[in-house]
């Protein structure tokens, strides 16, 4: 017979990281990323701090996989079918798009969505410290999943769509995440002239002008 341990160990592995997540996302909205600790992120989730230092040596690697898990939750809010494909190693769904136009509004919808997502909004507008580690000195574990998605959705798009011939898809997605991201951080900067709606307009016609739609 087959024991279940190893499955009902990993699965409460899984529910404590999760907790304890969730109790640091409650906790930088409320009071702020640098209020936001071990200890508090312990006494909110219950999870105890030397457990939480078992998944994570400290708070700056536990934001890095809240980060992770955010945008993941994004690109499922944009298309539930991608979700997976975040993921290494995951191949992208038959239903993924393999239109240019469908691949620029994924990509406009995504951007939108990170935009105004609270807690990217949080980390956006008050702890840029923390993200320039991400914006000038390295890509993190989210943003390389993020243009590996792109990167799969480019492939496909270039293999089915003759206005993008030539393109290859992995510099393409690489420039495209580092343009949008810079785009993104910056949103609030060009509020005015740029409102929501301006915004995504104007990003709409500046992707479909860079991979000349």
């Amino acid at each position: 017979m087959t024991s279940s341990a190893p499955a009902l160990s990993t699965d409460r592995t899984a529910a404590t990281r999760d907790r304890a997540l969730t109790a640091a996302r409650d906790s930088i909205l409320e009071i702020g990323a640098t209020r936001t600790t071990m200890v508090e992120v312990a006494r909110r989730s219950g999870v105890g701090r030397t457990t939480l230092y078992r998944h994570w040596p400290d708070i700056t690697a536990l934001f890095a996989d809240l980060l992770t898990r955010e945008l993941t939750a994004v690109v499922e809010r944009v298309d539930p079918a991608l979700t997976g494909s975040a993921l290494p190693g995951s191949a992208l769904p038959d239903s993924a798009p393999g239109d240019a136009d469908e691949l620029v509004r994924l990509l406009c919808t995504f951007a939108d969505e990170v935009r105004t997502d609270p807690l990217l909004d949080a980390f956006r507008r008050h702890e840029s410290e923390m993200l320039s580690e991400y914006v000038f000195h390295r890509l993190g574990t989210s943003q390389r999943r993020l243009i590996d998605v792109l990167r799969g959705l480019l492939a496909q798009a270039v293999a089915s769509d003759p206005r993008l011939a030539g393109r290859d898809a992995d510099r393409t997605a690489t420039m495209l995440f580092l343009a949008v991201q810079g785009l993104v951080l910056s949103a609030p900067l060009a509020d005015p002239p740029l409102d929501p709606s301006t915004w995504r307009t104007e990003l709409n016609l500046l992707i479909r002008g860079y991979l000349g739609l």
